[in-house]
């Protein structure tokens, strides 16, 4: 159950968000990018992304424009150990009981029929 690596935060998500669409960026392109949707401090950018650089999810090289940063952390691998984590806090591990739980929960405007063909193909190729 137990994961060995914290998950990133929310503010190291939103890096981390950046840095996978963008590959590199400089704190100011980061920053740019996440004062479009919210307000935030240059400087807090900055510290967050000082953190990540000492916990390894970004990397910094020196170029002629300053410090350029990038993910060493992919996407999928960070995505998988979020959702793991939420399944094992609310679930007990269960991936049944998410889906039993997600189910049980969608809206009526949803295709039932693409949920049972999706169930339906994931047993098929599990034989």
């Amino acid at each position: 159950m137990g994961r060995s690596k914290k998950s990133p935060t929310d503010a190291e998500l939103e890096v981390l968000d950046i840095l996978w669409e963008k590959k590199k960026a400089t704190v100011r392109e980061v920053y740019d990018a996440i004062s479009l949707t919210k307000t935030c401090v240059y400087t807090s950018t900055l510290k967050t992304m000082q953190k990540m650089t000492a916990k390894k999810l970004i990397g910094r090289e020196t170029t002629d424009q300053g410090h350029v940063y990038h993910a060493l952390v992919q996407k999928s691998n960070v995505t998988n150990n979020q959702v793991n984590e939420l399944i094992d806090k609310f679930f007990n591990g269960s991936y049944s009981k998410l889906a039993m739980h997600t189910l049980g929960n969608a809206s009526k405007d949803e295709n039932i029929d693409d949920l049972v063909k999706l169930i339906n193909d994931l047993k098929r190729n599990k034989k």
